[in-house]
């Protein structure tokens, strides 16, 4: 009995403290109930079994059916489990200000943006809207939520100035080849992580990309991102075959982190901040709608499903806008 006691304070509380403090939470608790002799009928604590957790795997079985990337599904299962556990209630029972009192605790505790924040309330509608859909729940309750208001921040593209100081900083031929590859090609971090030898058709200077969705498409290699992967590869001596590996033995395949942090140095040793893989992607889709490539084009070699996501992705200087209506203003 004090055992499950425990159990459900350390449940209501996993949402708002680390794993660090939840263990030294359950040894307090422990220590405190130590003295007590809890019999059942005096147990307030005893929540009867909930139901939504059946609910939140068959959602999340969706998204895998659906071809939904992996770090989609456990970003959606980290916000909606921590949620549905701290309301522990059936789903059917969940009103809006669970959610609004989940959601302020989280931010006092956690101290995340309002941007985050907002994107959690997303998370929570969809979830509930397929709910509704499925007729488990007469009403959404994040339908009582209001958008939560955040300052947008331009991201802005690296300058020709700065993709040149960290293509100057680059001390490894593979660190070159990354930066030209990503530049070029436009894709995703995950997507280069994915990506073998045997996926470059070096006569077509083409590249077979498996995006979000479980979709291919093919993006393309200019001519410096064909020059430094092929004389990075050539200087590699090892039989994995994954497209960037380690430099240091046994070579294995670059992850996600591995990546950012070798860019995040290349920024460093050039003195250009936020160097980043989605940066570099910024700055190839801005960079090719201000040389005229046309925004569908532009939709396809990001793999976008929408043209709104493209929209975010470009950004138009006053200078662009300001030689754009000399241009057709002049008659």
């Amino acid at each position: 009995m004090k055992e499950q006691i425990v159990m459900d304070v350390l449940r209501e509380m996993t949402a708002i403290l680390t794993q660090e403090q939840l263990m030294r939470l359950k040894e307090v608790v422990r220590v405190q109930l130590c003295g007590y002799d809890i019999r059942k009928k005096e147990t307030a604590l005893m929540r009867t079994d909930q139901n939504w957790l059946n609910y939140l795997q068959m959602y999340l079985d969706g998204f895998r059916q659906n071809g939904k990337s992996t770090g989609t599904i456990e970003q959606y299962n980290l916000h909606l489990s921590r949620m549905l556990s701290y309301v522990a209630k059936n789903v059917q029972d969940i009103e809006d200000d669970d959610l609004i009192a989940y959601m302020y605790k989280y931010r006092a505790l956690r101290k995340v943006s309002n941007r985050y924040l907002n994107n959690m309330r997303l998370v929570f509608n969809c979830f509930f809207r397929w709910l509704q859909r499925r007729k488990v729940i007469l009403r959404n309750p994040v339908d009582g939520l209001e958008p939560i208001k955040y300052r947008q921040v331009v991201k802005k593209p690296l300058s020709p100035e700065e993709l040149e100081k960290v293509r100057c900083a680059c001390e490894r031929e593979r660190d070159l080849a990354i930066v030209e590859f990503l530049y070029s090609s436009a894709v995703r971090v995950s997507e280069l992580c994915q990506l073998n030898r045997e996926d470059v058709s070096w006569q077509a200077d083409d590249v077979l990309v498996l995006g979000k969705g479980n979709k291919e498409r093919e993006v393309y290699l200019n001519a410096r991102a064909h020059l430094h992967l092929r004389q990075y590869l050539e200087s590699r001596n090892d039989n994995d075959p994954a497209l960037f590996v380690s430099a240091k033995a046994p070579h294995q395949r670059l992850t996600r982190a591995g990546i950012r942090n070798i860019l995040s140095r290349i920024g460093a040793i050039a003195g250009v901040e936020n160097v980043h893989p989605h940066r570099f992607r910024r700055t190839s889709a801005t960079d090719l709608l201000r040389m005229g490539m046309p925004i569908e084009q532009v939709q396809e070699l990001l793999g976008h499903v929408k043209i709104e996501t493209t929209r975010l992705y470009c950004t138009v200087t006053k200078e662009q806008v300001r030689a754009s209506h000399r241009r057709y203003m002049s008659a």
